[in-house]
């Protein structure tokens, strides 16, 4: 059996087409050619549209969307331009036109494909017409070499032919490479090489390795086809008309075991239906039985298909859908195969015109063939594919551009009617309210938010194109002009006129403060800004109209002021840059204002501004003075630290360099340049040698030159001031860093005193040389040039002596070094001579002496076998107030900081004092730890163990002996008297009879205020309890009438108070008694019932603890008010008037007294260090 097509296709000699699938270069050269040039087009567009001519707004809106859009459009019709043919059409036609193909063919060109390849496409293509590429099925076929040519006899010699209405494919036909093969038809058929992949297999085939033979099958097409599996079931008996397509295609799926039951359920399904159609037609005379056949080799394989079906789903290897399987009859074949023609393996040869002959196709397959081709073409690609890639490209870009301009839409629109909302708020809200306040910072938050993204850019999901930040900040600046002039500029410029008319109605004869001139001359300038918004200062502005604004009352404080400020400070920043929202000034009142402010100011405001023009110019040309730089590398570490610099406006090195020389050229100039608030649009007169603004022709040259000098004066005394005040406060910064033990303070000694090393010298040496600033020079030079004026009629007195400017703030300084030059002996000219500065007492040398002598004598403490009990006994006479040679050097020192004075205290304190009150306290605080612990063992460890449990020191029912409490507190006699005459007489005076610190005391030595306090109480208690040799109080007392009380007796120490509503008088009484009838009680009697007892004790202490039960009101300096309370309500009470103090009641502060255990602080956080006991106090100050 032949086929037509295939017979008039051999019949033909054959000729080389150049025809073949478009190339890579041919897809992709143009779409990435529109995608560069659509690219530079958006990205001319948004940076540079206003030069190409696309406005910002709608038309570069519309051209960046415009642009993608066309990018898709272009790059859709490239691709169906491909897909169909159309590129290939043209190329045909023009080379047609000129008569290519003829000169191809005279050539012999070589195949781009294999010549099988090429006569299906011819044929398809004549056949087909455009699209036939894809009008037919193509199926590959695949398997066992016999039973594809049981199946498709010839295939394998042909390699691609059509049958029926599909077109067959040789997986791995004869004469070329399989994998060549397959990749031309990849070619051939780019987007979909082939629909199915059909395995011819039979139950007896076990090829374990079809899982790999089709993925690599899918690896070379680049495409994954579903595979159908094909049974060639051999059939016996009568062949029909005509077959039908036997096969189960059950759900296409890769993983999962309900396909497979349902494979198994279906195979079942058409072994029974082939078994009922089979028995049929066996039984017809014509006795066609492949039915039968067909369903006997399912019955009996079924299990063995489903298996396999089964393991090759189940293969890691499988890529491929699985679409089903079909059964096919195949009979016996009984026409001879003719001989294959070889043909070239690379297929790069000229094709021989030889005719192929196909055999006939068994018809049994066509409704397979026919069956297969007819199921949906599904399939899925393999590896990387161009085309599809660029597709999802760019639908994901499309897509995200479209989204993206979405949120844009959105976020630009809802942008919009925030801004809308806000602005309508701030215009609707009535002026000067809370809510007008709010709505105007609203606003200008807003405002604030779109020119940071002006500047920055807008964020990116606003963008796309469709941003309209700059359009929705330009349309709120009306708003804002609008709320602002209503809220903020219309008050203000309220308050400024009325400062104003104020001012301008000033008498000329009235002197004005400086606080008043100072706030009429800002409400001016804050005038003329509002009306010349080019002269505005952000800074001034902010200021100034926080103060001047009135503010509504309703507001919070705290949000009020805030909310004021940061809209006037958003005001004040935009104000130069909107000249429209200038104001009509007043000129009548600016003119008297200026008027006023020129009289009143007068040449101050000159002498302000040609100083600050002097300091600008000056300023950060030198560098700061540091501790550091005044060291000259002398080391203070260690030593001396500072926390504060000077300028370098305020050296000397600048007044040399620039200062001075700018003052005097200021002088001579004369240049009193009232600013522009005061001077307005007055031109400058030049007067005499002088430039003024707004002033007359000054005839006398004298009174210039007389003008000029005063004005270098004025100018010289304040930079001086503020180069002093400077100095002052750097030097006074500095702080002294005191050491913890002695051989740290021999160390820091050691450092201060050397004549060659010591910072101190170094730093007083370069302070004399900083205060030499404004002296005149003493070359040589510079007095021939003095005396030359002189000669040629300088106005200066030859006598005439020369003012040092800070000689005054800086002498005590300069006296310590010796300077002559600061001495207040040089009067009438005459200079002070070091013997006359020796005469003050005072001076570095000496203090250099003491200090040797400090660290001399604590070098040899330090160096002693015992250095604690020497420092000890040193540190002991300044407790007990003899004089030593430490002594001496700390006054030299303390006189040295003080001779500074109250401007350089800071200074002298830290560079004089400081250093041996440190190097002192080494000394005294192991010796006042020491002085704690004797004072602990002799007196307030025997006192607190004696006292202990004992009234009235506690409430016990035992009583202190009044004996042992005198042996401590007697004034003359007892033991805490005794210790401090004896141990802290240099320390302690006695102030009357009480005890307190010397003034005299060092400042190291810190009193531990719990002994202070005990020892003044001791004191008093000792002064009027043991005035005399025992102990003893003698006072008055008298009773007073009580309501319902009949008779009260009072009984102390057998002394006894009976009253029974007599009338009052006054009973001495001696408290304590003899010591053998110490007892104290209180009884009262009333109208209606017997005696009662409101108080009974017996003891020393008996009377004391009566006066703890009483309510005790003082009546003056010497009377108290008793009242004791008794169980019915009856108040008993009694008058006590004490001879001394407070007499007995004194005694009550006792209770809960307790001996402190030290006398000095010491250590860190009171902390005492652990240091050997002192020696035994003497005898007759032991306890």
């Amino acid at each position: 059996m032949s086929i037509s097509k295939n017979n008039l296709h051999n019949a033909q000699p054959q000729v080389a087409l150049t025809d073949e699938a478009p190339s890579r270069v041919a897809i992709w050269g143009l779409p990435l050619a529109v995608l560069v040039i659509a690219a530079a087009a958006l990205v001319l567009a948004w940076f540079q549209g206003e030069r190409l001519g696309v406005p910002d707004g709608t038309p570069r809106t519309l051209a960046l969307i415009g642009i993608p859009v066309l990018l898709v459009v272009i790059v859709i019709i490239h691709l169906i331009a491909i897909s169909t043919g159309a590129y290939a059409g043209a190329a045909k036609l023009f080379r047609l036109q000129t008569s290519e193909k003829e000169a191809a063919s005279a050539t012999g060109q070589l195949l781009k494909r294999d010549a099988r390849l090429q006569r299906l496409f011819e044929e398809l293509r004549i056949s087909q017409g455009r699209r036939w590429r894809y009008r037919l099925p193509w199926l590959m076929v695949t398997g066992a070499d016999t039973l594809l040519d049981q199946v498709a006899p010839g295939l394998k010699r042909a390699g691609a032919m059509p049958v029926g209405n599909a077109v067959l494919v040789h997986a791995a036909p004869d004469g070329i490479d399989a994998g060549v093969w397959r990749r031309q038809i990849r070619k051939l058929r780019s987007r979909r090489p082939v629909d199915g992949v059909v395995h011819v297999t039979h139950v007896d085939d076990r090829d374990i390795e079809l899982p790999r033979v089709l993925a690599a099958l899918a690896a070379d097409m680049g495409w994954a086809a579903p595979v159908t599996l094909l049974h060639a079931v051999p059939a016996q008996g009568e062949r029909p008309e005509t077959f039908e397509a036997i096969g189960a295609f059950p759900r296409a799926a890769y993983k999962g075991e309900q396909p497979t039951l349902v494979l198994r359920d279906q195979l079942a399904a058409i072994e029974r239906g082939t078994a009922d159609a089979g028995v049929q037609q066996c039984t017809a005379p014509t006795r066609v039985s492949y039915l039968a056949e067909i369903s006997q080799y399912i019955g009996t394989q079924l299990e063995h298909i489903v298996t396999g079906w089964q393991a090759l789903r189940a293969s890691q290897w499988l890529r491929t859908p699985l679409a089903g399987v079909m059964f096919a009859p195949v009979f016996k074949a009984t026409a001879a195969m003719p001989t294959p023609v070889p043909i070239a393996a690379d297929a790069s040869t000229t094709v021989i015109n030889i005719p192929i002959e196909v055999p006939p196709q068994p018809a049994a397959l066509l409704p397979a063939w026919g069956a297969i081709a007819g199921r949906q073409r599904i399939g899925r690609r393999v590896g990387f594919y161009w085309p599809d890639a660029l597709a999802m490209g760019v639908t994901v870009a499309a897509i995200a551009w479209c989204t993206w301009m979405t949120v844009s839409f959105i976020g630009n629109q809802q942008l919009m009617r925030e801004a809308e909302a806000t602005a309508r708020a701030a215009v609707d809200a009535r002026p000067q309210t809370a809510v007008a306040w709010r709505a105007q910072l609203a606003l200008q938050q807003l405002m604030e938010k779109l020119e940071y993204r002006q500047q920055h850019g807008a964020p990116w999901y606003l963008r796309a194109g469709l941003s309209r930040n700059d359009d929705i900040l330009a349309g709120l600046w009306q708003p804002y002009r609008l709320a602002a002039t209503r809220n903020l500029q219309a008050p203000a410029v309220q308050t400024i006129g009325d400062v104003l008319k104020a001012a301008g109605q000033t008498r000329a004869d009235s002197l004005q403060s400086q606080d008043t001139r100072g706030s009429t001359y800002n409400a001016l300038k804050t005038y003329l800004m509002l009306g010349e918004p080019s002269r505005a200062d952000p800074e001034f502005l902010k200021r100034m109209l926080a103060a001047l604004w009135s503010r509504p009352v309703e507001m919070p404080l705290g949000e009020r002021d805030d909310t004021g400020r940061r809209l006037a400070g958003f005001y004040a920043d935009h104000l130069k840059a909107h000249p429209e929202w200038r104001i009509a000034t007043d000129d009548r009142i600016v003119t008297s204002t200026r008027n006023m402010l020129v009289t009143q100011m007068g040449l101050a405001s000159a002498d302000d501004t040609v100083y600050q023009r002097i300091l600008d110019e000056v300023k950060n040309k030198y560098a700061d003075a540091s501790l550091g730089t005044l060291l000259n590398g002398a080391d203070a570490h260690g030593m001396f630290k500072a926390s504060q610099t000077v300028p370098g406006i305020y050296t000397r090195a600048a007044w040399d360099g620039m200062v001075a020389a700018a003052i005097d050229k200021a002088s001579h100039e004369r240049r009193i340049s009232s600013d522009w608030v005061l001077s307005g649009s007055q031109a400058s007169q030049r007067v005499g040698n002088t430039l003024a603004q707004g002033m007359t022709q000054t005839p006398a040259i004298d009174d210039e030159k007389r003008a000029a000098e005063e004005l270098k004066q004025r100018l010289t005394a304040r930079y001086f001031s503020e180069y002093t005040a400077a100095w002052q406060r750097m030097l006074n910064s500095l702080q002294w860093q005191p050491t913890s033990n002695l051989g740290g303070a021999v160390e820091q000694l050691s450092r201060l005193a050397d004549a060659q090393t010591s910072p101190l010298i170094a730093l007083m040496k370069s302070v004399q040389y900083q205060a030499q600033a404004g002296r005149p020079s003493q070359a040589l030079a510079a007095t021939l040039v003095r005396k030359a004026q002189n000669l040629i009629g300088a106005d200066e007195q030859a006598g005439t002596a020369v003012v040092n400017p800070l000689d005054k703030a800086f002498g005590p300084l300069l006296v310590l070094m010796g300077d002559p030059g600061a001495s207040s002996a040089a009067e009438n000219g005459k200079r002070a001579t070091p013997a006359d500065i020796a005469l003050s007492g005072v001076s570095l040398s000496r203090y250099l002496t003491a200090v040797t002598t400090m660290r001399l004598k604590l070098q040899q403490i330090a160096s002693s076998p015992d250095a604690q009990v020497m420092a000890r006994s040193l540190a002991q006479a300044v407790f007990q107030g003899k004089l030593s040679e430490l002594s001496q050097a700390r006054n030299d020192a303390a006189l040295t900081a003080a001779s500074l004075g109250t401007a350089w205290a800071g200074f002298g304190d830290t560079v004089f004092a400081q250093p041996l009150e440190a190097a002192w306290q080494t000394i005294l605080q192991p010796a006042a730890a020491s002085l704690n612990d004797a004072w602990r063992a002799g007196v307030a460890a025997p006192f607190n163990a004696a006292m202990s449990g004992r009234y009235p020191f506690f409430d016990t029912q035992a009583d202190a002996s009044f004996a042992e409490i005198g042996r401590y507190v007697r004034p003359d006699t007892g033991l805490i008297s005794r210790f401090i005459t004896t141990q802290l007489a240099g320390v302690m005076k006695l102030d009357g009879d009480r005890w307190a610190p010397s003034e005299l005391a060092p400042q190291a030595l810190q009193f531990d205020p719990a002994f202070l306090s005990a020892v003044r109480q001791l004191s008093t208690v000792g002064a009027q309890l043991y005035s005399q040799a025992d102990a003893g109080e003698k006072f008055d007392m008298m009773a007073l009438p009580t309501p319902n009380v009949a008779r009260s007796e009072l009984s102390v120490d057998g002394m006894q108070i009976v009253y029974f509503n007599q009338q009052e008088r006054w009973t001495p009484l001696a408290w304590p008694g003899n010591g053998l009838n110490g007892h104290a009680r209180l009884t009262w009697q009333t109208l209606d019932a017997g005696l009662r007892q409101a108080f009974d004790s017996a003891g020393d202490w008996a009377f004391l603890r009566l006066l703890s039960e009483a309510e005790i009101n003082p009546l003056d300096g010497t009377r108290y008010r008793l009242t004791w309370n008794t169980e019915r309500g009856e108040p008993l009470s009694y008058v006590l008037r004490t001879r001394i103090g407070a007499g007995p009641i004194d005694l009550l502060k006792l209770r809960g007294f307790r001996m402190p255990d030290r006398i000095f602080v010491v250590g860190k956080a009171g902390a005492v260090p652990t240091m050997p006991l002192l020696p035994p106090l003497p005898s007759d100050v032991q306890p």
